[in-house]
């Protein structure tokens, strides 16, 4: 496999890190069963829950500046997104009744279909996907015509609500009815803007510089959320909620976006091959390439392999032992799954890959 040189490796990078990190986010609350493997879970939690985020800034990075046709935009994304969707969703639909025995009503259907149901708690991204995709035509005019000025405004909205979040601003219950639609629309829409504003400028320290302010950013952020969630959880074990919106969580998201843009092998050593014309390039290609499939085949069968499968009372094992082992097995099988799928033409839908 040739990397195509329109493709962008960094994107590819993150995009694979992302899906990762979705994977472990979910598999690490399973092995949560006392103060000690709740505070080592909470310390991975505080990483990998910028997995989502990550998806939004590469989205971001690739859709924003660019002219859109509404017909052929909303055509595209509906075959690299909705299609994949409706097909998962009838396996999960089908999985519910046939494997876990859920009764067939009016209330199963749309609680899995809209991401209410403990089985397809994962389709919330999606739904949020779409409902963006749908402004992406305009925001993108917006922002064409503004230029930066335009994406640091929007920026600048994003990081006072966050930081009005963080803070406690909206715990007042009619503040929070107020500002609804700000939490259900702002979160992502921050993360797609802030990818393509970092994406598409030209920073003025260099490329070392960058990537070292990116990697302090995420150290702070990750720090600092770790922080929050370790106070926050004392009068129990259960991790966190995934607070998307929380400042810390942007800068973790910012700063580890910002550190794969300016990456180089070549800090390293100058006899390095750029990672594009290496071996590893290919796999980190191909493997995003099946990102999105993974994203939707890990859930369901982690859920088997937990409560139905081999794995079942892993969770209550040696935490260092059986999570690694555990996210190895998943991520390999839904990797091989998913790239199967993308060469059957009858199932290639499922896979997301184009």
């Amino acid at each position: 496999m040739k990397i195509s040189p329109k493709r962008i490796l960094y994107l590819d990078e993150v995009r694979s890190l992302a899906i990762i990190l979705v994977v472990l986010g979910h598999l690490i609350r399973l092995f949560s069963k006392d103060f000690f493997t709740w505070q080592i879970c909470s310390g991975v939690f505080s990483l990998t829950r910028i997995g989502v985020p990550l998806f939004f800034t590469v989205s971001g990075a690739l859709l924003l500046t660019r002219k859109h046709d509404i017909k052929q935009f909303l055509e595209k994304r509906f075959k690299r997104v909705v299609l994949p969707f409706a097909f998962w969703i009838v396996v999960y639909l089908i999985a519910g009744i046939l494997i876990w025995h859920y009764e067939p009503t009016l209330d199963y259907f749309y609680g899995v279909i809209f991401g209410s149901h403990e089985l397809s708690s994962l389709f919330w991204f999606i739904w949020s996907l779409i409902g963006v995709y749908l402004l992406i035509p305009v925001l993108s005019s917006f922002i064409r015509e503004y230029g930066p000025f335009g994406s640091e405004y929007l920026i600048l909205i994003t990081i006072i609500l966050s930081i009005l979040y963080t803070i406690g601003f909206f715990d007042v219950q009619q503040i929070k009815y107020d500002f609804r639609i700000i939490f259900n629309f702002f979160p992502v829409l921050g993360y797609f803007i802030i990818g393509s504003y970092v994406h598409n400028t030209k920073f003025k320290f260099s490329n070392r510089r960058m990537f070292f302010i990116g990697i302090l950013m995420f150290l702070v952020g990750i720090l600092g959320h770790f922080i929050k969630i370790y106070y926050k959880g004392l009068g129990g074990f259960s991790l966190a909620p995934i607070d998307f919106f929380d400042i810390c969580v942007v800068m973790e998201t910012v700063g580890l976006f910002i550190a794969f843009k300016y990456a180089d092998v070549k800090m390293i050593s100058d006899k390095i091959k750029p990672l594009k014309e290496q071996t590893l390039g290919k796999i980190i290609v191909q493997f995003s390439l099946c990102s999105f499939g993974i994203y939707f085949s890990h859930y369901i069968l982690m859920l088997y392999l937990f409560k139905f499968g081999f794995m079942q009372g892993w969770g209550n094992k040696n935490l260092f032992i059986y999570f690694p082992l555990s996210a190895v097995i998943i991520i390999s099988i839904c990797w091989a799954l998913i790239y199967i799928m993308s060469k059957i033409p009858i199932l290639k839908v499922g896979s997301g890959v184009k």
